[in-house]
């Protein structure tokens, strides 16, 4: 049953929300209606489309889809399926920071099960990575130190009635955790001995990550820019119907690839040479998205939830549209520093600062042409006076 809700003034300022499509951040306000007290709900296109867009025609299912994956892919939703019946589920996952309740009810539907990695993750990410009893921070990745390692804590334990519901569910240290199921009733809880040299672990385990992209970026990521593009050069552009078609980038006006039209999708690249592009030969490899997918995982896994399924299509659709190999990585690897999700919109987002053109880009003198950068700016400043004519015309 619906229920009331209210949306904090930062909701709208918030930049994770603000990348995502206008249909998906009112798909996210209204996940706080349908959800219950602990932030779940049932997940299922038909169910959300018939609460949320029941006067809208023009979404279909597929769209409302595509607009449940943009809340997963953000880190805003997390689905899960549970049950007997394997029913799809989702958790609001900073449902009680989004929301105070008054006078909580019980919930009805099945908690997603704590056992799987997965869960933790989440968990551990609402509550930033800290020990929720005695707040010091947990090493994102596994740690010789296994007492310094994530685990799950019951509020209220199950042996007392406790459930696996969110409000019920923190993150703490391995080491904690132990300590406080064998803590006596009315016994305040105590950091325990074996939490010492927890700063080591947690210093350890970034080290282990900056490595982890450091090889990366010397490896796989080198020669993702300098291998072959053929693939991408081979495919079919936007406005195809072949295997590998373009996106949408605003997810309502996603109706298929009938409808697919000129101009949608992941921008084109200008015509022409670009002179500081690297020449790039067919080495019998994995495919470039494939290889560049990994060096992103490996650079930006840590601390984030990324879906390697939407990270590798998103790569995939950028190269299947033209654009250069270097020029999408250097746009996804922003995306990743800044923990920001990868789909077809927030990579338009990303190209768009990239290609903005610098306020000193100024034009050489006697006619020589420009070269590197300065070839690519103008190129879109010359795309970019098309389009416009295109559109007064």
């Amino acid at each position: 049953m619906p229920r009331i809700r209210t949306v904090k003034p930062e909701f709208w300022e918030d930049e994770v929300v603000g990348l995502l499509p206008r249909d998906a951040r009112l798909l996210f306000i209204a996940t706080f209606n349908m959800a219950d007290d602990e932030g779940l709900l049932r997940w299922t296109p038909a169910y959300i489309k018939a609460q949320a867009f029941m006067y809208d025609d023009d979404l279909s299912l597929p769209v409302v889809e595509k607009l449940m994956a943009a809340l997963c892919d953000a880190g805003l939703v997390f689905p899960y399926v549970s049950g007997a019946a394997r029913q799809q589920m989702a958790m609001v996952v900073n449902f009680r920071k989004h929301q105070r309740i008054n006078r909580p009810q019980r919930s009805k539907l099945v908690p997603p099960p704590v056992g799987t990695y997965q869960v933790r993750d989440v968990y551990a990410r609402r509550d930033g990575w800290t020990c929720q009893l005695c707040g010091l921070e947990i090493p994102r990745l596994p740690v010789v130190e296994d007492a310094h390692n994530l685990a799950i804590d019951h509020v209220r334990p199950p042996s007392a009635g406790g459930t696996d519901h969110p409000s019920n569910v923190r993150a703490v240290h391995q080491a904690c955790g132990r300590a406080r199921r064998s803590l006596p009733d009315g016994v305040e809880f105590q950091t325990p001995s074996s939490l010492a040299g927890i700063d080591d672990s947690v210093r350890d385990s970034l080290n282990r990550s900056s490595q982890v992209r450091e090889d990366s970026l010397n490896s796989s990521v080198n020669d993702s820019l300098n291998d072959s593009n053929s693939e991408s050069n081979s495919a079919p552009s936007v406005a195809t119907h072949g295997e590998i078609s373009s996106r949408t980038n605003s997810l309502t006006e996603g109706k298929g690839r009938e409808e697919e039209r000129e101009g949608k999708g992941t921008p084109q690249p200008p015509a022409g040479p670009s002179p500081d592009r690297p020449a790039v030969s067919q080495t019998g490899e994995r495919p470039i998205a494939d290889r560049m997918t990994d060096a992103f995982l490996d650079r930006h896994r840590a601390g984030n939830a990324y879906n390697p399924r939407q990270v590798r299509k998103t790569i995939a659709d950028a190269l299947a549209n033209g654009i250069a190999p270097d020029e999408v990585w250097a746009a996804v690897d922003r995306l990743g520093s800044l923990s920001k999700p990868v789909t077809a919109g927030t990579l338009q987002f990303t190209f768009s600062e990239l290609r903005r053109p610098a306020s000193n880009v100024i034009a050489l003198p006697g006619g020589q042409p420009l070269t590197g950068t300065d070839a690519r700016v103008a190129g879109w400043l010359a795309l970019s006076e098309q389009l416009s004519e295109g559109d007064t015309a």
